[in-house]
């Protein structure tokens, strides 16, 4: 591989919690991948919702990612520090944005928002800002799922750009991000909802969207996905080694037995056999490994 200085991929945890073998499995496959075309590698951490937010868990994050050397090619970024650019996208989308106030219960009948604060340009302390979608079409393509096209007003509706709160919703702040400089997004498919939006206000900006690749989740064995929310067990920094192989072993890439592997040496392997199209369509369940 040709180092391509061009080739920016990353990886963007929310610091709720500690990280599981599910988050290590996309950091490593987001790794592997952008360091297989030869590009480098970024951390974003996504801290956009303080109540969510864990405390200690951003040091925490980058800690284990750390310990498993897993290292960001570039300073560490916080989406908390990108305020000024949420509200250059807020204004330069005004023209096709307006202010809800509707509550959850008046549009829970909905599959979709059915559009009853369209006329409403004037912004209130309660209310949150959508945006207006029209009959658009979204078409792209997956280095996965292959061929995707998704009709927005259909599937998704006016959807909100900045809540009640005043916080930035995150599909904007990704939006914005990933088009600032990321030209690969190796993520969950638990997150492939929310790219046809993405692309949309992307091209509502005048941003040129990433590549995508949506790699399946890991579930524990009644199917819930792992998560902090699903009370997944916090990665052991203590046994980085053991838990890059296992992440590569769900990934469906078997390393040769070797007694001399290193952490160093497994992501060497891991960046020189990758190939996304050999990933498997579905991950062995979380309690068969470990």
């Amino acid at each position: 591989m040709q180092p391509n200085q061009n080739l920016l991929g990353r990886f963007a945890p929310s610091p709720t919690g500690p990280l599981h073998m599910g988050s290590l499995i996309t950091a490593v496959a987001s790794y592997c991948d952008i360091k297989h075309r030869g590009g480098r590698w970024h951390v974003r951490v996504d801290d956009l919702d303080p109540p969510r937010i864990a405390p200690g868990a951003s040091t925490s994050i980058l800690t284990t990612l750390s310990a498993h050397g897993l290292l960001s090619d570039l300073p560490i970024d916080y989406q908390s520090q990108h305020s000024a650019a949420y509200n250059n996208a807020l204004n330069q989308l005004t023209p096709k944005s307006f202010f809800c106030t509707c509550t959850r219960k008046q549009l829970e009948e909905f599959a979709v928002y059915p559009g009853r604060c369209r006329s409403n340009k004037t912004p209130t302390k309660s209310a949150s800002t959508r945006i207006l979608v029209g009959k658009n079409k979204i078409a792209f393509h997956d280095l996965i799922l292959g061929s995707q096209e998704h009709d927005l007003g259909v599937e998704y509706g006016d959807f909100i750009i900045q809540r009640k709160d005043g916080l930035t919703a995150y599909n904007l702040a990704t939006a914005v991000d990933d088009a600032a400089e990321i030209t690969h997004v190796v993520r969950g498919q638990d997150l492939y909802t929310t790219t046809a939006v993405q692309i949309h206000l992307m091209q509502l900006l005048g941003l040129s969207p990433p590549i995508y690749a949506h790699i399946p989740v890991l579930t524990f064995a009644d199917g819930k996905k792992l998560s902090k929310q699903n009370l997944a067990p916090a990665l052991n920094n203590t046994i980085a080694a053991d838990n890059l192989r296992n992440a590569f072993n769900y990934l469906g890439m078997h390393m040769p037995a070797n007694d001399r592997w290193t952490v160093q040496r497994i992501l060497d392997w891991g960046i020189a056999n990758w190939d996304l199209k050999k990933l498997p369509t579905q991950l062995p369940p979380f309690s068969a490994m470990t």
